[in-house]
This record gives C-alpha cells, structure tokens and sequence, in this order.
C-alpha cells in the first residue's frame, strides 16, 4: 500500500505518518472488539457483505486430551450466515515465526470445533452483548434482519458449521511479510470450506486524527468462486459426490461390519418412506437423505463408520419438516432413548452401537411422521 494523505481545506495535501502498533491487546484486540467493521466484509464476499456479531473475546479452546481449556483464540465472531470466524491479532514486531502463528490458528479451529456446542456459543455470546449493554436477540435481528431463525436455530446452524469445517481464519494484523502470505495463499488454495486471509489494519495519524485502513489479503476471485460453490451446496444440504451406496456399505463393511446389515435396512427403509439417498462429498464414503416434499435439505447421513446423524437443526421452515423434527426429538429423547434427555443439541451423530439395534423403531417414527402429514 502506497502512502497515505489528508487532502486540508485549501487543497493540499499533507502525508500522514505510519503509526506502528506497541500494544496488541490495546490497539489491535480492543480495536476490533468495539468497532466489527474493521474485518472488511465487503471485501471478503463484495456480493453479500459479511457483517458480524461477536462470541468472545479470548474465547477458551480445549485440549482435546483432557477437555480442560488450555488455549485461548483472540476473538471469535460470527456472521449473519452463522459461520464462525477466528480471528488472531498479530502485532508486526512480534518475534514468533509465522509458521508457528499459523499452526497455533489451526489448533484452535480443530479443537474448538469439537468441543463447542450451540448452547456453549450461545451463552457466551449472549455474555459478551450484556458486558457490552447490548441484548443478544436485538443484536441478531440487526445481523441477518430476513432471517427466520430465532436465536436457538441460529447458534445450531453455527455448530453445524463448526462441524462440517464451514468456517474462517483470520490473520489481524497491523502489516505482513511476504512468508505468511504465501502460506495463507496456499492454505485458502487448498481448503474447499475454510476461509484462510489476511486482513491488514495499518494506522495513520495527523497528530490529531487517527485513521484505520483495513485491507484483505489472500483470498482471490478464483478461490472465492470455488468456495461460494462449496458453501452454497452446504447451506442447502446437498453435498453432491461421487459416492454410490455400494461404497458405503463397502466402507462400513471393513470398518464396522457388525452394523451393515442395520445400514442396508435403513437405507432401504427410508427410501420406501419417500427419502431420496444423495451421495457424500466427503473423502470417505457417505449418503445424505432428503426428503423431496419438504425440500432440498439434508435431513439425515449415514457415514462410513456406521454413524447415523441426525440433522434437526434445518427441519424447520415448513409444517412438514417441523413435524418431523418434533417426532424425532421426542422418539430419539424418549422411548428410543438414544439421545439423553439432557443432551440439547440439535445436531449430532449416533454411534452405530447405539442405533443399529432400533432400525425398525426409527423407522416407524419416520414413516408414520410423513403418512401423518
């Protein structure tokens, strides 16, 4: 970036001189916590501008070996897609090696996505706006003003983000050298659902005015069509693929033997129900269910490790889906007992070991769900 001028009242122009960050928390962190903007969402998606609410500031990250908080991600935001965004703020003088910045942002997007749940998101946001004054549920109402989801739905679609790896790493800095840059350029090169950038927040100053020029970095035209496509197809539940049901059952046949012949009867089960089998895009084989009368969503998967998921985060926007949801939520809490009771997630996988043994009975409450609607 070139240098920057203050244009005075006469027509002059007088150069504004760089003001080099000594404070990270101070000027960088408590900056960006209390102006958003300065992530520049009209650069990262010019068609939808990405505007953003705040989780947590130092947001905990558990060590997936015990589960006890062990990190702590700068800020963690979220936009009115519910895609979650990390964010680490970096000073330029900061010794540490790039390299190591980089895999510190990696450890904390695979570790937090394990661990994080809705309600988890939810409470910490929720804590952030009332440290703030502000209410959470007006906050998301600024933030996606048409969207139909209430604040449950919002914070579930969030998790399911975390967990299909639709998400964003951002790099906050006042300035970067060529070497982070090139590996940001590779990672967002390479990855279909995570966003890698850069986004450089220099400082200028008069003496008596202070201006933040935020610019994007590492994210081209070329990568952002790529990954519209991707995350186009995630929002809607289909994740077109080549996989057949052949190398599903073939999969789990060598992974999970015991529970083919309980998949095999679920696939068929359901398909007899009026479900359509769309096929995973995953590296290893999997099949997605929906259901074509209540829409293009992806309602449940089964994986190559005989684990049945159930999506009940996106049955909603249609009497239809709603009244599948319900008589999922309290067959799979109640008689079925495969779910605990306490257990408010609304999104999440069921081992094999647990469901197989009720493939009749899951079944049932699906097929006598749709004959009921």
């Amino acid at each position: 970036m070139g240098d920057v001028y203050w244009l005075t009242d006469d027509g002059r122009t007088t150069p504004l001189r760089r003001v080099q960050c000594r404070n990270e928390d101070r000027e960088l962190q408590r900056i960006l916590v209390e102006n958003h903007d300065l992530l520049p969402g009209a650069q990262i998606d010019p068609e939808a501008p990405r505007r953003w609410i705040l989780v947590k500031r130092e947001m905990p990250v558990p060590d997936p070996s015990s589960g006890n908080d062990r990190w702590s991600i700068d800020l963690l935001f979220l936009d009115q897609s519910a895609v979650p965004t990390f964010v680490e703020c970096k000073r330029f003088l900061d010794t540490r090696s790039r390299r190591e910045v980089v895999a510190q942002m990696l450890d904390y997007a695979a570790n937090g996505k394990e661990y994080w749940s809705a309600k988890d998101l939810e409470n910490y946001a929720r804590e952030t706006a009332a440290g703030r004054g502000l209410n959470l549920e007006e906050l998301l109402k600024r933030l996606a003003p048409d969207s139909d989801d209430d604040t449950a739905r919002f914070f579930c679609r969030a998790e399911a983000n975390l967990r299909e790896g639709q998400s964003r790493l951002i790099f906050f800095l006042e300035e970067s050298g060529w070497e982070l840059r090139s590996i940001v350029k590779f990672m967002n090169d390479q990855m279909e659902r995570t966003d890698v950038m850069i986004v450089e927040a220099r400082k200028y100053s008069n003496g008596e005015t202070t201006i933040v020029v935020p610019t994007l970095f590492g994210f081209t035209e070329e990568a952002r069509r790529i990954k519209r496509v991707v995350t186009v197809e995630s929002r809607t539940g289909i994740t077109h693929g080549h996989w057949s049901e052949q190398d599903l059952t073939k999969a789990i046949g060598d992974a999970a033997p015991n529970y083919q012949q309980a998949v095999v009867a679920l696939i068929g089960g359901l398909k007899a129900t009026g479900f359509a089998a769309v096929p995973g895009k995953g590296r290893r084989p999997s099949l997605n269910f929906i259901w074509p009368a209540a829409g293009t969503k992806s309602l449940l998967c089964v994986d190559a490790d005989a684990r049945l998921w159930f999506y009940l985060h996106v049955m909603f926007g249609s009497p239809l889906l709603e009244k599948l949801r319900s008589d999922l939520a309290a067959a799979l809490r109640g008689n079925l007992g495969i779910v605990p009771k306490d257990d408010e997630r609304e999104y999440f996988p069921v081992a094999g070991e647990i469901w197989a043994s009720r493939t009749t009975e899951i079944l049932s409450v699906v097929k006598q769900s749709v004959a009921g609607s």
